[in-house]
Parts: C-alpha cells; sequence; structure tokens
C-alpha cells in the first residue's frame, strides 16, 4: 500500500502518463460533494436491494449540484452505489451516481465543470435526461417532506419504467464501437519551434537514456521492461481529447499540415483539454496557455468561430506540447510545469520545470517536489532530473534534499497496476549525487542511494551530538547500510550502520540488522570500539574510574526465531560481550530492561493444550556466572478435561542436565561438573457453581530431584539437612464472583459522568502443603482480593465511549509463618507454584513471606486528568513498605504536568568504604512542558529524593521553532551516576527520522499530547 513516506515523485509520473495509479489517494485530498434537494423525497428498500445500493425519488423542483455543474428538474429517480477501498488502513468511500430527470430540464456547467467526469444521454431535449458519475466526496440530501417505502411500490410506476429504460444505455464504463480506430505511427516530422523541435527529439530517445541507465543499477524487473517500444499501446481504447476556453476570452486555434504529412493544431489563448483514461473512469486534464496538438487524418476537428466556447475541437490526438503556467490534473493529483510534451499512443510524457504539492496525513505535513525535468520512459520506468523535495513551500526552503538524477522502476506488476482494488505497490529507484542541505548549504552529500521509498531517502537514520562528562564531546550517528552501499535490501531486512565519536573515549562502529519474513524473524547487533577512558556507572568510588581489561571492546548478539511445520519452531541466540561492564557503559538501556544475554538453541512444539521443549544453553562469557542447560526438557499440560468433564488436569514436569559455570575472577571454589535436576507437578480441579460463585476445589503433589548440592535450606533461612529427592502434596481451594449494578440517573457536567454502572469482583484461594522434609517446606496461605470498576459514558452521542472512572484494586494475604525481619514490598500474584521449586534448592526467597496488604488505585477525574496511587503495607511490622502517588494534568492548549510522589522504606545503601549510609527512600518527581509562545517550548523535569537529601536527577529543555523545523537545547544533571551532559538537537516538522540529537521530545511542539 501507499505509505505517508512513499515518493512524491510517483505521484506525479502517472499524471503525466494519463494512467491511474494502482492504488487510489483520494482520501489525501477533499473530494466533490453531491448536493440532491426538492420538495418532497421517498427512500426505497427491501425487495433484495442489496446495502451498498440506495434508491431514492425526489418530487416538486429538484436540483442536483455537484462541482460546477447545476443540473433540475421536475422529477428524478436517484440511484446511488457505494464504493469502499482501504488505502495505508484507512477506509476510501466514493459512490457511483446515476439520475434520472424528467419535465422542464436545465443544465447548467460552470468554469470547470470538466473536472467531475459527467456522462449524459439527453432522451428528449428539454424534457428528459439521464447521466452518471463518481462522486469522490460526501452526498447530501434534503427535502421538506420525506417519506420511506418498499422498492416494489416504486417498481411498475410509469416513471421507473420510463427511467429503467432510459438509463439501461448510461453504464458506468465505456461502451467501444465496434469501428472505432486507433491512431497510426507518428511519421517523422519537425516542428517550427525550437521548443517543441527539442522535446519531440527527447521523446524520440527517451528509451535511448533509460539503456544509459549505469550497469547494475535497473532492477530485473526494469531491465525487462526498458526497451524501445516500436508499436503504440493499442490494446486499450483511447479516448479523445476535447478543449474548451478558460474565462471569457476565446483562445484561437489554427491547423496547418507539415511536410511529413503530419496535421497539427496549434491553440493560443488561455484553454483546458481533457481526456478520459483507459478505463472511462478518470479524467487527464490541462489548463495552459499555448499548445500543438499532432493528429493524423481526420480524427481531429475543429469547431467555428461562432462555437460558443463549450467546446472548440475535439478527436483523437498522437501527442500535445503544452506550454505556458500549466496545471495538470488527474483526478487528486495536480502538477504545475512550464511546458510538458505529451505522447498519447506510447503514454510517455516530458514535463520541464515541474512542481507538485502533495499532503502526507500521516506525518501532517505537505510535501514539494521540484524537477527540472521528468520522464516517463517505458510503462513502469521512470526518470528524473534535478530535484528537490521539501517540506517548505519558499522557493529558497530551509531544508531540503536534492538528487541531480534518479531512475525508478515500478515493480508492481501489470495486473496489479491494471487492477481497480488497491494492492501493494514495490518500487526500486536509484538516486545519484544527492545532497542534504540547510537553505544553500551542503551539510551531508553522498554519491548514490537506493531506495524503496518505504523510509526516508536520505542516507542517514539519526544523529545525536552532545557533551557529558562521562564520555566528552561526542556524535553519534545511525545509517542505512543499503543506502549508503547502493543495493537493493531483500524485502523484511532492514540494516543500520553506527559510527560514533566519544572525545575522552574513541572510535566506535557497528552494524545491526533487524529481519522479518512470514516464517521466522531476528535482529542483529554488533559494535567495537577502541576505548580510551574510563567506566563510571554510578557515584560510589567502587563504580566510577573503572579501568576496562582491554582496549578493545565490543559485542556480537543475534537472535532468531523460526516457525517450523508441524507446530514446531526453533529459537537461536548468540550473545558475546567483551567485559562484564561494557553493556551497561554503552547500552545502559538495554542493560537495565532488556532480555538477559544468553548463547541457546530453543526447540518448542505448542499444540492444543500441551507444549513440549528442549533447551540447550552454552556460556561463552567467561567473565560471566552462569548455569549451562545441556539440555532441559519440558513438558506442559494444561486444562485437560476428563471424567464428563467433571475434573480438570494440569502437569507441569522438567528434567535437566546442569553445569555450573563461574566467573573467571570468582572465589567459587566448587567444581564445575555436570549434574541432574528434575521436578513434576500434577494438579486436579474441581470445578464448581454453588450460587453466583465458581468455586474450584483442587489438589497438587509436587516431585523435586537434585544430585549435586541437593535441597539445604529451611523455611526460616537456615541450613538444613541434605535432601536430594522432596516432594510436596497440596491442596485447596479458589472461588470468585461478579456483582454488577447500574444507575443511570448519575449525571455530573463537572465530573463528566453520564450513568454510572459499579463492577465488584471478590476472589479468595487458600492452599494448605503437606512436605517430606523441612528444606522443601512452604508457607499455608489465604489470599482475599477485591477488584471494583466504576464505569461511566463519555464523549458526544456520536463517539459516546465507555471509560473506567474509578478502578480499586484490594490484596490481603496472610501466612501461616512468616519470616522473623521485614523484607520490603511484597505482593501475591497468582502463578504455578512448581515454578519455584528450583529456586527453592538454595534460597526461601521464593513466595510471599510476610503478611500482606496491596492496594492499586487510579481516578480518570476526566480525559485530561488522571490519579494513580498503589501501596504495599506489612501487617505484621504495621509499617508501608511502599507508597506511590501521582497526578497528571493536560490544561489546554499550552500546559501539561506531572507530579508524584514514590516511597519505599526497606532501601538501604551501606558502603563503609565511601562513608555512606541511606536507608529509605522518598522521592518527589515533576515534569512540566509549557508553550511560552508561538516560537517556545520549555521541558522541566526534576527528581529529588528527601531521605538521601540530593537531587537524583535534572532535566530542562528549551525547544525554538522555526518554518517546519525545530531546534532543540537540553541540559541533564544525573547524580545517580554523577554524570553532566548538553544535548543539541534539530529535527524538521513531521519528519522525526530525520532528527539530529535526541528525539525524546519530537513533535511536543505540534500539541501537547492528550492523558
Amino acid at each position: 500500500m501507499h505509505s505517508g513516506k512513499l515518493a512524491i515523485l510517483l505521484l506525479i509520473l502517472p499524471v503525466l502518463a494519463g494512467s491511474v495509479s494502482a492504488a487510489p489517494a483520494a482520501e489525501y485530498f477533499a473530494g466533490q460533494d453531491l448536493h440532491l434537494s426538492a420538495d418532497e423525497m421517498t427512500v426505497y428498500g427491501g425487495n433484495g436491494l442489496a446495502d451498498d445500493r440506495h434508491v431514492l425519488l425526489f418530487e416538486g423542483d429538484f436540483r442536483l449540484s455537484i462541482g460546477a455543474n447545476d443540473l433540475s428538474s421536475e422529477q428524478a429517480i436517484v440511484w446511488i452505489d457505494t464504493l469502499r477501498t482501504v488505502h495505508q488502513g484507512v477506509e476510501q468511500v466514493d459512490y457511483n451516481a446515476k439520475i434520472y430527470l424528467k419535465g422542464n430540464v436545465s443544465v447548467t456547467r460552470g468554469e470547470g465543470a470538466k473536472s467531475t467526469a459527467m456522462r449524459q444521454a439527453v432522451i428528449e431535449q428539454g424534457h428528459s435526461l439521464v447521466t452518471s458519475f463518481k462522486v469522490t466526496g460526501e452526498v447530501y440530501s434534503k427535502a421538506d417532506v420525506q417519506y420511506q417505502a418498499r422498492l416494489r411500490e416504486l417498481k411498475g410506476t410509469e416513471l421507473y419504467n420510463e427511467a429503467i429504460s432510459a438509463a439501461d444505455p448510461v453504464v458506468l464504463r465505456p461502451r467501444i464501437a465496434e469501428e472505432a480506430k486507433i491512431p497510426g505511427d507518428v511519421d517523422p516530422a519537425t516542428v517550427e519551434d525550437v521548443d517543441q523541435h527539442r522535446m519531440r527529439d527527447e521523446m524520440a530517445v527517451v528509451d535511448e537514456s533509460a539503456d544509459q541507465v549505469p550497469a547494475g543499477e535497473k532492477s530485473e524487473a526494469g531491465q525487462k521492461q526498458v526497451q524501445r517500444e516500436t508499436e503504440p499501446i493499442s490494446d486499450v481504447y483511447q479516448y479523445p481529447i476535447q478543449i474548451a476556453a478558460v474565462g471569457s476570452e476565446q483562445p484561437r486555434i489554427e491547423t496547418s499540415k507539415l511536410p511529413s504529412g503530419m496535421n497539427i493544431a496549434t491553440i493560443r489563448g488561455r484553454f483546458y483539454m481533457w481526456q478520459r483514461s483507459e478505463d472511462g473512469e478518470g479524467l487527464l486534464e490541462f489548463q495552459a496557455d499555448n499548445a500543438v496538438i499532432f493528429y493524423s487524418g481526420e480524427n481531429f476537428s475543429v469547431a467555428g468561430d461562432d462555437a460558443s466556447g463549450d467546446s472548440l475541437g475535439s478527436g483523437r490526438a498522437e501527442a500535445v506540447y503544452v506550454q505556458g503556467d500549466i496545471i495538470m490534473t488527474e483526478g487528486p493529483r495536480t502538477i504545475r510545469a512550464e511546458e510538458v510534451y505529451y505522447d498519447f499512443r506510447f503514454r510517455r510524457a516530458i514535463a520541464v520545470r515541474a512542481e507538485m504539492q502533495q499532503y502526507d496525513v500521516d506525518r501532517g505535513i505537505p510535501v514539494y517536489l521540484r524537477a527540472a525535468k521528468l520522464k516517463k520512459v517505458t510503462d513502469n520506468v521512470f526518470e528524473a532530473e534535478d530535484i528537490t523535495l521539501t517540506t517548505s513551500e519558499f522557493y529558497l526552503p530551509q531544508v531540503s534534499m536534492t538528487a541531480s538524477s534518479l531512475v525508478l522502476t515500478d515493480m508492481t506488476s501489470v495486473d496489479e497496476r491494471a487492477s481497480r482494488e488497491e494492492t501493494e505497490s514495490k518500487y526500486d529507484a536509484v538516486l545519484y549525487d544527492t545532497r542534504m542541505k540547510y537553505k544553500t548549504a551542503t551539510i551531508f552529500a553522498w554519491p548514490k542511494i537506493r531506495t524503496d521509498f518505504e523510509r526516508p531517502d536520505v542516507p542517514i537514520r539519526r544523529a545525536s551530538v552532545g557533551d557529558s562528562s562521562d564520555f566528552g564531546f561526542s556524535v553519534e550517528t545511525n545509517w542505512y547500510l543499503s543506502k549508503l552501499l547502493g543495493i537493493k535490501e531483500p524485502e523484511g531486512v532492514e540494516t543500520d550502520l553506527a559510527v560514533d565519536y566519544y572525545g575522552q573515549r574513541g572510535l566506535g562502529t557497528g552494524v545491526a540488522a533487524e529481519y522479518e519474513r512470514q516464517d521466522y524473524y531476528g535482529w542483529v547487533s554488533s559494535y567495537v570500539i577502541k576505548d580510551s577512558g574510563e567506566d563510571d556507572l554510578g557515584r560510589i568510588n567502587s563504580r566510577e574510574n573503572l579501568e576496562p581489561e582491554s582496549d578493545w571492546r565490543g559485542r556480537f548478539t543475534a537472535r532468531h526465531r523460526h516457525y517450523l511445520p508441524y507446530d514446531w519452531q526453533a529459537t537461536v541466540e548468540v550473545s558475546y560481550l567483551s567485559d562484564k561492564n561494557f553493556l551497561e557503559s554503552f547500552y545502559r538501556d538495554e542493560f537495565d530492561n532488556g532480555k538477559a544475554q544468553e548463547t541457546l538453541l530453543y526447540l518448542k512444539r505448542l499444540k492444543e493444550n500441551w507444549a513440549f521443549s528442549i533447551l540447550n544453553k552454552v556460556r561463552i562469557n567467561d567473565w560471566a556466572t552462569e548455569t549451562e542447560e545441556l539440555p532441559t526438557v519440558e513438558y506442559h499440560k494444561l486444562g485437560e478435561s476428563f471424567w464428563d468433564h467433571r475434573l480438570t488436569y494440569y502437569s507441569d514436569t522438567q528434567v535437566s542436565r546442569l553445569k555450573d559455570r563461574y566467573s573467571s575472577d570468582s572465589s567459587q571454589q566448587s567444581p564445575e561438573q555436570f549434574y541432574t535436576f528434575a521436578s513434576t507437578r500434577h494438579e486436579v480441579d474441581a470445578p464448581l457453581t454453588v450460587g453466583q460463585w465458581q468455586v474450584v476445589p483442587f489438589a497438587a503433589g509436587t516431585f523435586g530431584y537434585e544430585d549435586q548440592g541437593g535441597f539445604i535450606r529451611n523455611i526460616d533461612g537456615t541450613p538444613g539437612n541434605r535432601e536430594d529427592t522432596v516432594w510436596l502434596g497440596e491442596t485447596g481451594v479458589r472461588a470468585s464472583t461478579m456483582l454488577w449494578n447500574v444507575d443511570p440517573t448519575v449525571k455530573s457536567e463537572f465530573w463528566d459522568l453520564d450513568g454510572m454502572r459499579h463492577i465488584v469482583q471478590p476472589h479468595i484461594e487458600a492452599a494448605g502443603y503437606y512436605d517430606s522434609d523441612d528444606v522443601f517446606e512452604m508457607r499455608d496461605y489465604v489470599n482475599l482480593g477485591l477488584s471494583q470498576r466504576w464505569q461511566t459514558h463519555r464523549g458526544t452521542e456520536e463517539f459516546e465511549r465507555t471509560v473506567n472512572w474509578m478502578r480499586l484494586d484490594l490484596n490481603a494475604t496472610f501466612l501461616s509463618e512468616t519470616a522473623d525481619d521485614p523484607v520490603g514490598p511484597d505482593k501475591y500474584i497468582y502463578n504455578n507454584p512448581a515454578v519455584p521449586v528450583f529456586a527453592r534448592r538454595r534460597s526461601v526467597d521464593f513466595g510471599l513471606q510476610r503478611d500482606m496488604i496491596n492496594a492499586d488505585y487510579s481516578w480518570r477525574m476526566s480525559d485530561v486528568s488522571t490519579l494513580l496511587s498503589d501501596l504495599s503495607y506489612d501487617i505484621d511490622a504495621g509499617t508501608v513498605e511502599q507508597f506511590d502517588l501521582g497526578f497528571v494534568r493536560y490544561v489546554y492548549p499550552d500546559l501539561s504536568y506531572y507530579i508524584g510522589n514514590r516511597y519505599l522504606k526497606r532501601v538501604t545503601v551501606d558502603v563503609p568504604a565511601d562513608d555512606i549510609f541511606e536507608e529509605g527512600s522518598n522521592s518527589l518527581i515533576a515534569a512540566v512542558t509549557y508553550n511560552l509562545n508561538d516560537r517556545y517550548t520549555a521541558v522541566i523535569s526534576q527528581e529529588y529524593n528527601f531521605d538521601y537529601g540530593h537531587n537524583v536527577r535534572s532535566e530542562l529543555t528549551l525547544i525554538r521553532r522555526y518554518h517546519r523545523l525545530y531546534y532543540g537545547f537540553t541540559f541533564e544533571i544525573d547524580e545517580s551516576r554523577d554524570e553532566q551532559s548538553v544535548m543539541f538537537s534539530v529535527w524538521p516538522q513531521g519528519v522525526d527520522d530525520l532528527a539530529i540529537g535526541s528525539r525524546d521530545y519530537v513533535g511536543i511542539t505540534e500539541t501537547i499530547p492528550q492523558i
């Protein structure tokens, strides 16, 4: 499908060729609306009438208006068929309209009336008429009196029979007469006018210019189709051209014959020319000051001097040269140019000094393309010279991309291009001598770029310029690797090249790639740097000024998943890191939030309600402590019913061959040898319905085995006697229900309430355990929960929606035995009790350890204000272990802010070597975005910890808006890492892919997002 990133050039060239684009773009433009009115209107339905067809009868002073066309009559029958297409994920609705008018028929057409392609047949002059056309806008109808009736009431009436008989010849597709002839070949000829002679010569060698594309630059499809077409395209009907005046002044048309025998007609004065496209559905239109029309024989005729101006000439032409303030239009696409030569037979064209504007809906910006010359070489190969692409309407734009030439191949198949349905177009283009410019200054240049127009066409993906205390002055860049190399990427592949410079560290580079196909997808990342600096990972001495073991540092990570036959899937991961601090230093976000760095092969078969898997995991980073699995085999069965659905069975089984590998600097003396771990759990549920409650009693048994260290830890954390083989019995019950009440009388304009629905979901769960030994003991528990929702309606009647006005979730968990000391915030989450068996060998941290109450609350006060909070309360200690409270607000149109507090009681930082002892954490977090005026926006964020008495992080950003260009300046202090940094950013409006610097604030000045 055409996307917002699609090349604007491709939208121009089909206009020059007079062809219909493969995918409609009408949704980018306002269509022409159809207005219908009368004294009385009857809407008919039933009798098998399709949902997408409407039949209407108008009586008394009927009027029709579309574009510059106005029709009226005493009566009318209207048929309207709905046409639906989907483009870029957006549904486009058009209509085919056919109207029969009767009695005192009047037709008025104003200037530009031909822009709506109306086909009409006069049945009886002044008495009846039939017309049909396509409506690209909306249909509006009104009448003083309106009725509804069944279609059978209209059928059989005299008016309906007349309408059906008259309307039959007026079909929505052209009727081509059998005797219709196509003009023959154009004889070589010269024209006295120098510009005409030059452009005709260019058309004669246009195929040769296509052959001059450098070797290897044409796509395979382009190589097959860039060849000289010696015969005109004669497999489609060629409609005649029509000429009319523009304005009150009549243009002069003169005919003459060249020595070669070719006839020409010259037009002097502003004129309007149009021709239907091959399918008869669209129009190719010209407005210009002068023209020369080339035709053979008597195929073109000129009206006399006394012509009314509605039709000054018509016929089948072979080519036309137009000059002077040209406006060329096909459907929603319009191009302006100084000169155009158009060959109707071969559907080829040249436009000189052309400009086109296209509105990019996805990005919310206009896009302008200017070219010194545009050519259509063949039906799917195009060329352009001296191109400028920009979002600015000024002659000298602030930011633009230029190219000396372009060769573009439409890879869409002929059948797809001819289809009336929307298809996904595929393009392959090569741009030469490309330059990214700021006004007249070139900020980036590259000799050749190859693109498919699915992404921005410059090779740079992003850039960042700044200065920090840890890395010094820094320039970080990412590039589209395929565009740099001038090669075409395979479908579904995206490759990046990173080139970075850090003043205090050195020069680094790497390649990353993402790929996705129907049966597999994956990601690869590599990076290497000769590091001349030190790592600063925190503000305590033990994490500052860390000398790397080697100057050469880097990574290689690859992850691949493949979907195989018979419901199998394979996952392969490889992760090599040069040292333990590299990822945290250079890829901080991935270190904090990303998946673990592992090397493994994982096979899984998932079918219906069971899964089988084999995992092989090895260690390749000798500085890391990991457990190798060679292999681990698992089998899971979920929700298997038996005994006539009275019981439900679950099982989870794992068998592993393991080896504990210790880091090279570890003091661990245990031998690295293989050992076996096995566990299996089987559960049987008996679901029941008791009143309005769903009750599920259950019983389960768990077996565990480990032959190296065994199970060695008691429930209170003290060492126990080693047991290699353990088992655990379990019985319990789960129960839940739902209650609700609706009160439509709840109304409040202040709180934006329209009715209230209160939903209450209480739930209970309890379990008791029976262990074989203290080292496998688990705590009995009871969990009581209550989930509540208060819902209301918001929005206009047309866009009414249901929202959660308030949400409150409460959970209280009580244990048979609690840990002696508070352990911090803890939350009950139901999951499979077999999961912690592996951790239970060495630790007691496998589940809740203290009696806790947890609460989670949100209040959506309005569509622009929300209050959020959560709490964790230790019942045994009588203390709040965690509390969060935040408020977010948008104040139209200039202000949005967040203020919140985060409290954690059991946080202790004890570093005697640095004389640091801090207990607890109570932070205030605030962020404000404010539009100071039309040009400046300020963003301030702050986190301060009262318990530590320190700033955690401060940031100030000032954004300056210019015409379709933004500048940002960011100053940041991160006390948690003892780091200060300055960042300068630049980005074009709507094109965040081309941001230089931080992209955190791209688009923030467009509109402050609603909450």
